[in-house]
């Protein structure tokens, strides 16, 4: 599981990565389709998309995202 992001901007919830997030769900895009655009873009595997997907949409805390992450992210 490869990020392309690094702690630091998983921290940040007003990062541009999670602005990005944002606007595809207002612009309609299915959750399926966030969490594919992450993996391509951002990297991780499903379930880490999935939570950078919830983090950004406020839906849990960052905290969540990173106890999946391997604990020297």
């Amino acid at each position: 599981m490869d990020l392309k992001v690094g702690r630091k901007t998983l921290l940040d919830t007003e990062s541009i990565e999670y602005q990005w997030i944002r606007t595809l769900a207002s612009d309609g895009s299915s959750d399926e389709m966030i969490n594919n655009s992450i993996r391509r873009c951002l990297g991780g595997n499903e379930d880490v998309a999935d939570r950078i997907r919830r983090v950004a949409l406020g839906l849990c805390p960052v905290t969540e995202l990173l106890r999946v992450l391997p604990t020297n992210y």
